[in-house]
């Protein structure tokens, strides 16, 4: 549908201009026929002048990207005269150094372990941190000889004042 009406518009656009034209003067078809061309001209030139401004821009990106470059390459390879520099000075020193860091590094997290070692985990009961219910439920399934177990074991879990201070 969009090439028809398309191709439709062209067709009566065309038919008008030709109209147009054919009931125009020689004055009238001679200066449309040199603004016609003037702005052709002026659209040629314009397309010139930014593709010179668009070479000009590439030109100087290209001429930044140069620098950068070479300033990175500069530096890489001054840190890496340095590098030969420290290596050379300091011969097999570089890598013992390097190995006596690593040896002090792991001695050092082993003593942070043992310390760790002796501190208690934390164990939360259930009992303690919810109240009886966990209790009511093991009466319900205690046979009766067990009963009386879990009241005592309540007895026994319940905090004291000597393990919980007032604040």
């Amino acid at each position: 549908m969009s090439k028809k009406g398309f191709l439709f518009g062209l067709a009566v656009g065309g038919a008008v201009i030709a109209t147009i034209a054919n009931k125009m003067d020689a004055d009238k078809k001679a200066e449309l026929k040199a603004k016609a061309q003037q702005g052709i001209a002026d659209f040629k030139d314009r397309a010139i002048d930014y593709a010179f401004y668009a070479n000009d821009a590439a030109e100087d990106f290209k001429a930044d990207a140069s620098k950068y470059f070479e300033d990175a390459k500069g530096k890489v390879s001054e840190f890496a005269d340095q590098y030969q520099a420290a290596k050379e000075t300091d011969g097999g020193n570089f890598s013992s150094n390097l190995d006596q860091a690593t040896d002090s590094l792991r001695s050092e997290l082993a003593k942070v372990e043992d310390d760790q070692g002796d501190e208690d985990d934390i164990v939360i009961d259930s009992a303690a941190a919810f109240g009886d219910d966990d209790q009511d439920v093991e009466k319900a399934t205690d046979t009766p000889d067990s009963a009386e177990e879990p009241s005592a074991s309540a007895a026994s879990e319940a905090p004291t004042d000597d393990e919980h201070p007032a604040k």
